[in-house]
């Protein structure tokens, strides 16, 4: 239900894909799913992820697309159908909920990063599945593939595909409480901090 899934939920719905099981944390989140597109919205605060996943999909997922981190990763792979994807674009599940001043915080960081799951390249090509990562940061320099994904994202607009679920704004002077509420699990949609024009 955040910036990403609620974006993920609707691309998935406008190529056709069925089902579209979206994950949450919370109860208040199910509801802004289904009306993005989901067919099915497993509530971790009410059900076991990983039960509720088995039924929703029982042959397994075409594609998962996985921004938790070492706490899910082994069981969304072994959720994938034959010739499935995990797509991995996050570690949510890695980083501190304290201060990075912290040194237990590093310890936890350290500690996830030794169990993170080790993929077998012989059940991969047993299987035909894939893993992918994925991190918007290093693609400045791909003009070309980024134009064709723009040049889709906005007929998916202007064709009503595509559309911002709900945006949270915050002045940037308040970007400690922007970070707080990402860091809550709490929020629901985009979160933006808005600039000064030059000026102002």
């Amino acid at each position: 239900a955040g910036g990403v899934g609620s974006m993920l939920v609707q691309m998935a719905k406008a190529i056709g894909c069925h089902p579209i099981v979206a994950v949450v944390g919370a109860s208040h989140k199910v509801a802004a799913c289904e009306a993005l597109g989901a067919t099915a919205v497993i509530d971790k605060s009410k059900e076991d992820l990983w039960s509720a996943a088995s039924k929703a999909a029982p042959g397994g997922y075409c594609a998962i697309f996985d921004a938790n981190g070492v706490q899910t990763l082994a069981r969304s792979y072994s959720a994938l159908a034959q010739t499935g994807t995990l797509v991995i674009y996050g570690f949510h599940t890695n980083l501190p909920t304290s201060s990075m001043l912290n040194p237990l915080a590093w310890v936890r960081m350290l500690v996830g990063i030794l169990r993170m799951p080790r993929f077998d390249p012989m059940d991969l090509v047993l299987s035909s599945k894939s893993v992918a990562g994925f991190n918007l940061s290093f693609f400045a320099d791909e003009t070309r593939m980024v134009g064709r994904y723009f040049e889709q994202i906005l007929a998916w607009v202007e064709d009503g595909s595509l559309a911002l679920s709900n945006v949270t704004t915050f002045p940037m002077d308040e970007l400690p409480r922007a970070h707080g509420a990402i860091q809550s699990g709490q929020s629901v949609g985009k979160l933006v901090c808005l600039t000064r024009h030059a000026g102002d």
